[in-house]
């Protein structure tokens, strides 16, 4: 099985100059968690729920209140991930996976050419390639899954 088989083909991305308050926005009403970086085509970096958590931007989020403030905001290049580890739609799945769980990362934006990216792999990904493996079915939505009590 090859990434390009099971990626997200539909990625919505951000320019490094764009607005941390825009990419929040962006990944609210979008329902996701990551967003790459993109600038002339090319992967610069990417964003996460998880980069705007981490303390080491604590500073920066302090100085993005003082901005805010004056009608100001900090740029999505002050708090993004740069160099992003990324994968080519013809690597093999596993390498994928493995990539993931090592890094403890979420998300690999998958890039062809000259760093265009194509499609995302998400840990939701493999677990969907997963079930239909050892099951031989599509993942549906279990609306009759139980939440425990």
């Amino acid at each position: 099985m090859k990434v390009k088989d099971w990626m997200t083909k539909k990625v919505f991305s951000i320019p490094p100059t764009a607005s941390v308050r825009r990419a929040f926005g962006l990944m609210k009403t979008r329902d996701i968690r990551h967003l790459p970086v993109v600038r002339r085509g090319q992967l610069v970096g990417i964003v996460t729920d998880r980069d705007l958590r981490r303390p080491k931007i604590s500073d920066v989020f302090r100085e993005w209140d003082r901005l805010y403030r004056l009608g100001e905001d900090i740029a999505v290049e002050d708090v993004m991930t740069s160099p992003v580890l990324t994968v080519r739609p013809e690597t093999d799945l596993l390498t994928a996976a493995s990539i993931l769980v090592e890094k403890k990362i979420g998300i690999l934006p998958v890039v062809a050419g000259k760093g265009k990216v194509v499609g995302v792999i998400a840990n939701r990904d493999i677990l969907k390639a997963l079930v239909r493996e050892l099951s031989g079915r599509e993942l549906q939505d279990r609306k009759d899954a139980v939440l425990p009590a």
